[in-house]
């Protein structure tokens, strides 16, 4: 180590005696209050401090990050400590919770590189890179106001 550097003893990261801090610490949420927010607390700062955030929060998704135990990353505005910024929730290698999405715009788009797959239970919908869709489940119905049309290079009913 060079002169002056000091290591935590919990392997933690090098911090320059008398330097500003690091750029990015990783934290915890701990709470939100109605008035300021996301409550988060760091290395150095146990007791809890608002913070601002790049990234949508709201009060089910920090308590839902708060129960599941998931930290978040922080700068700090002009390097100050007390006023950290969330940049982003640190993630899982597997979300611990089923993903829900809600989407209010008129257009949505889901791409995979290989294939999608849409399941419930013993229902699924596949499309396939190659052009391939494969519908699949107990009952398969279709419903249409105006004409309902099957059409392809040849039709197999049965």
């Amino acid at each position: 180590m060079a002169d002056g550097d000091e290591r935590s003893g919990t392997g933690g990261p090098m911090v320059l005696g008398g330097g500003p801090p690091p750029a990015h610490v990783v934290g915890s949420l701990v709470a939100w209050e109605q008035e300021r927010g996301a409550m988060v607390t760091f290395p150095g700062r146990e007791a809890p401090v608002a913070a601002r955030s790049i990234i949508a929060l709201d009060e089910p998704s920090v308590l839902a990050a708060i129960a599941a135990g998931r930290g978040v990353l922080l700068a700090f505005d002009g390097g100050r400590r007390e006023s950290p910024i969330i940049i982003g929730l640190l993630q899982d290698h597997a979300p611990s919770v089923p993903l829900e999405v809600q989407v209010d715009g008129s257009r949505v788009v889901i791409a995979g590189r290989e294939e999608i797959v849409l399941q419930c239970g013993l229902a699924s919908i596949t499309l396939r890179r190659n052009g391939r869709v494969i519908i699949r489940g107990i009952e398969v119905e279709t419903r249409a106001r105006g004409v309902n049309r099957i059409r392809g290079g040849s039709v197999q009913i049965n």
